[in-house]
């Protein structure tokens, strides 16, 4: 327990000396064997989506919860060889699928999720039926009682809700793939809660419901998952006499069915509900600037929100972490594709700035009037085309001297004192407002 608990205090403060890791260590270490900790001082905050509210929960970051809860799902990752799906290589798969299934003689695509599945998926249940009989240690299992015993679902904000969910949906992802399997399965992927299939075969709409429905009951039981109907889409190469579209994870797909030729051709973008979240981010931007006219900070943050932003995260003992942020990053599959992007992606790429100054009635900025001639790092659809990034790191990217340069322009009283680069870094991208 120690060991791994350790490694969680230099996570969590990579500041710290050897002598405060230490004493913090025992002091976890001391609290979890005299059971100072209750599970159910947790924050509970409500965020509302349209007229949809969910309810996050989370413990505070160097609360004794937190950290057992890190512990606990550390220990989970390594017994039951956790692999978290990622975004990028599944929708990398995607579309390098694609253009495989536009020429098949027949295909069927479903693209679902499951309706508030973190709020459906019973804890107790996840634990009966997998982790009590894991070999995880008596008093891990004791830790892991006592929490389930708090918690009745997978609650959305919880790490430990990751890890279960994750548990439970692996057997799920191989109970649906043994029945796919005769319909000849294409691309099959799962990210948490939402799922894309594509079969080369006919299946009709009913009987994949069926199937799929078997699938939940089977391996969630008791736990009360179903699928919502209202995101559920079925595309059958058998019936499209039109244009028709889905979504996953962020991007849009639509398939454009040419009578003629009796040919079908995909075009590529981002979702209407991720355009409206960015074009909210970057208004809000703008609307500062009209308050504080600090040309500077905009002209930095414009510049920031256009490119891929990419960080180098010390995780300790010499191991790093890469993390990307921005538009250009979460859709960088789309820079391959930019012939195929459907009209109001290409207009978002390369209007928003325009738009944003025009209803805000700004006067436009100089660095956003010469992208209008030729490529541009204040220009979304430019940035994405050339892959522009800014990386920081130390070695390969912005270097120390130069990071501190850019902040002392937006903050001329900005002291880094001995600040290491990566807090230098957070504070930058707060100030810009960078998520």
């Amino acid at each position: 327990m120690e060991k791994l608990i350790e490694q969680i205090v230099r996570n969590n403060d990579l500041q710290l000396r050897e002598d405060e890791v230490e004493s913090k260590v025992k002091e976890y270490v001391k609290n979890i064997k005299d059971k100072r900790y209750d599970f159910s001082n947790c924050n509970k905050e409500i965020y509302t989506q349209g007229k949809k509210k969910r309810v996050i929960y989370s413990f505070d970051d160097n609360s004794v919860e937190a950290v057992l809860c890190k512990y606990l799902k550390r220990r989970l990752d390594y017994i039951f060889r956790i692999k978290y799906p990622s975004r990028n290589k599944i929708i990398n798969s995607l579309f390098g699928t694609l253009p495989v299934i536009k020429d098949l003689n027949d295909f069927v695509i479903i693209r679902a999720d499951f309706k508030s599945f973190f709020d459906n998926v019973i804890s107790k249940y996840v634990y009966t039926n997998y982790i009590e009989e894991s070999s995880l240690s008596r008093a891990d299992k004791q830790l892991f009682e006592n929490y389930v015993n708090t918690f009745k679902f997978c609650y959305a904000g919880l790490c430990l809700s990751n890890v279960m969910t994750e548990i439970i949906c692996s057997d799920f992802d191989k109970n649906l793939r043994a029945k796919l399997d005769e319909y000849g399965v294409v691309y099959c992927e799962r990210y948490v809660d939402d799922i894309l299939i594509v079969l080369n075969s006919y299946i009709s709409q009913t009987d994949i419901e069926n199937l799929i429905n078997d699938s939940i009951k089977e391996i969630f039981g008791i736990c009360p998952v179903e699928i919502n109907l209202h995101k559920y889409k079925y595309i059958c190469k058998r019936r499209i006499s039109d244009s028709q579209d889905f979504d996953f994870l962020g991007y849009n797909f639509i398939l454009k069915y040419d009578i003629e030729s009796n040919k079908i051709s995909f075009l590529f973008g981002i979702t209407e509900k991720k355009r409206k979240k960015y074009y909210n981010r970057f208004k809000q931007a703008f609307y500062e600037y009209s308050i504080n006219h600090d040309i500077e900070l905009f002209r930095q943050r414009t510049k920031i929100f256009s490119t891929r932003v990419v960080i180098t995260k010390a995780l300790g003992n010499n191991s790093f972490q890469w993390v990307a942020k921005g538009v250009v990053a979460n859709y960088n599959e789309l820079r391959y594709h930019l012939d195929c992007l459907d009209s109001e992606t290409e207009k978002f790429l390369r209007n928003t700035y325009f738009n944003l100054i025009r209803e805000l009635g700004l006067p436009m900025p100089y660095f956003i009037k010469d992208s209008l001639n030729g490529e541009s790092a204040y220009n979304l659809y430019s940035c994405l085309k050339r892959n522009r990034s800014t990386i920081y790191d130390n070695k390969i990217g912005t270097k120390m001297n130069d990071l501190v340069a850019k902040v002392k322009k937006i903050k001329p009283s900005y002291y880094c004192g001995t600040k290491t680069y990566f807090q230098i870094v957070s504070e930058y991208l707060e100030m810009l407002k960078m998520e």
